[in-house]
Formats: structure tokens, sequence, C-alpha cells
């Protein structure tokens, strides 16, 4: 998500909690926290669902935007669908209004496909969607938007760092009723929508890049949510035409040993 892995315009809503005084240390109360134990406990709530789940797939349309040198600010599309199998098999299908990619990782192996450029690079990786996601980011500074839902414990990553959070209310998205949470952290402000019924699925994330110039936001809408018992494993192979070239991933640093 995260690796990101969202707009806060609703700051000044915040009803910050205080600390009880500490016995002995009448007079000094502790500093009002910002952090909103009903958004922890929801976020909670959400990635447990998700982390008991051996394998489920879903959908989500992205809107995102573009900052140019001038700052002026567009906008872009995208759509991606996401198989995840735990703990070691990932595959999503990336199309945008800038371009296209497809990622196959099963095992110690991650391939990765440009259909418009007809290009695509294999690497060896840990045998675990977590230290694989890590590597490549360390590695080779790449991420998988929306990936961050994919960890082990989601939570682990989303939570790093969060300086403020909030519960806004109950909010739409697509007509269902969700529990609309916000988060902040140093330099990037994310919300999440979460379903009220069943799992408590994300149905929505906005990100919001703050210090960025020009402040680009990143909105998923996410759907079509499966939980089966397995995926099948050619689901998570290489499909790759015959004219395509390989290409060797950029690594910005060694692997540990």
């Amino acid at each position: 998500m995260v690796g990101r892995f969202i707009i806060l315009s609703f700051v000044a809503a915040l009803a910050t909690l205080v600390a009880a005084t500490p016995s002995g240390a009448a007079g000094k109360a502790s500093p009002p926290s910002n952090l909103d134990p009903r958004a922890q406990q929801l976020l909670q709530g959400a990635c447990e669902d998700l982390a008991s789940a051996r394998a489920f797939t879903f959908h989500v349309e992205i809107n995102f935007d573009q900052v140019l040198p001038s700052n002026v600010k567009l906008q872009f599309a995208a759509a991606a669908d996401y198989s995840v199998q735990r703990p070691d098999q990932l595959a999503v299908d990336f199309h945008s209004d800038l371009g296209a990619k497809k990622i196959w990782y099963s095992g110690d192996h991650i391939t990765l496909f440009d259909p418009p450029h007809l290009v695509y690079a294999t690497t060896e990786v840990p045998s675990t969607i977590d230290g694989m996601m890590e590597q490549l980011e360390a590695v080779n500074n790449l991420s998988i938007p929306m990936a961050d839902l994919a960890y082990s414990h989601p939570c682990d990553p989303l939570r790093k760092g969060v300086i403020y959070s909030a519960y806004i209310g109950v909010n739409d998205v697509n007509g269902e009723d969700c529990d609309h949470v916000a988060f902040a952290k140093k330099n990037v402000d994310w919300q999440i929508w979460l379903q009220r019924t069943g799992k408590h699925l994300p149905l929505k994330i906005v990100i919001n890049y703050r210090n960025a110039p020009g402040s680009p936001e990143y909105t998923g809408v996410l759907s079509d949510w499966k939980f089966p018992a397995s995926i099948p494993a050619s689901v998570f192979q290489p499909v790759l035409p015959k004219d395509a070239k390989r290409i060797d991933f950029k690594k910005v640093k060694e692997p540990k040993p």
C-alpha cells in the first residue's frame, strides 16, 4: 500500500484524547494523543481479516496525478487485477493511460513484463511475499502499488510512522456504507473506507503525497473481492510473447547475502 501504499482536509475536526495523569505527577498531564483508538481498531480489524486469508483476489480502479515541471497537475486512469496466495505467490495485471505491466511471482523468482514495449525482466527474490517486496524496494527501488495488502501482516507497513489518525464517519463507496478513517505520516496522508458487513475489506483508498511537488494524489476503488480455497498455479506463471526481449532489473544496490 503500501508500498504509499490520502487527503486530510478534516484535521481540525479531530477531538484529541488526553492520557490520564500518572500517580505522583499531579498537574503534569501527558500531551494529547493524535491517534484515535477507533480508527486504529478498525484498521486492525481489516488487517486481521486479510491476514487470515491464505488466498484472495480483487480488482481496483485507479485515478492518479502526474505533476508537470510547470506545476500543472494532470490526472490519469488505470485498472488492475490482483491474485494473492500466501506465502509465496502474487500476480498483478495492470493497465493505465500511460502503459501496462504484468507481474508474476512464485517461489523464488519474479517476472515483470511491459506489453507495450515487449520487454521483460526476471530476477531471483526471497521465497515469501514479504521478503520479495522488501528486496524489490531496497535493491531495485521498485514498489508494487496496492501490494501492501498482500503482506502477511498488512497493518505493519500501513501503520509504520503514523503520527495522526481519525475516525471520520460512515460514508459511501459505490452505494455501500463504509467506515471512513484517515491517517497521516510525515510526508503522506491517506484515507481508507472499510466495508461494515462481513469481512472489513478496504473498498477505497486515497493517498496524498503532501510534500511532493504539486501534492499528487492516488485513488483506488477496490471491488470483486474473492477468497477461494486456492488459486491455480498457472495464474502465477509468466505468459510471455515469443518476441518479448529480456532485459535486466536495474539495481540501486546489491542484495544482502
